[in-house]
């Protein structure tokens, strides 16, 4: 005859257990994502014709700030009407093309950009 011991759960019931507390955990942090979030915003970047040519000619060509701050599923759209690919953080859009860019995740890096005579941009994603 075997043996069981009287009290303590088997193996499979302290599995159960633990799966069904993280699954209770888990589920707030998965609704916050998507309850009482605000609506995404919109931002779109227009690059005039001859954008390049005036900033090779060393002028001051204001077309976005040298830092650009969005929320948590903002939407970036860059329309490039300009004769040459121009590169801002990481999107590279080509000449005549448009690219458009939703932010999942949160982050904060500096990075190229050939809109500026510095060379550089900050772009900052934050959860609200």
């Amino acid at each position: 005859m075997r043996r069981r011991d009287v009290g303590w759960p088997n193996q499979r019931t302290l599995l159960l257990y633990l799966l069904g507390g993280l699954l209770i955990a888990a589920i707030p942090v998965v609704v916050s994502r998507f309850v009482d979030q605000p609506d995404p915003v919109t931002h779109t970047i227009d690059i005039p014709p001859g954008t390049a040519e005036r900033l090779a000619a060393g002028e001051d060509v204001e077309v976005i700030p040298d830092e650009l701050d969005f929320k948590l599923r903002d939407v970036l759209i860059i329309v490039n009407r300009d004769s040459v690919a121009h590169t801002i953080g990481p999107f590279e859009v080509g000449p005549g093309e448009s690219s458009e860019h939703s932010f999942g995740e949160t982050a904060a890096f500096s990075s190229y950009c050939s809109l500026h005579p510095s060379g550089s941009i900050r772009i900052s994603i934050g959860d609200g």
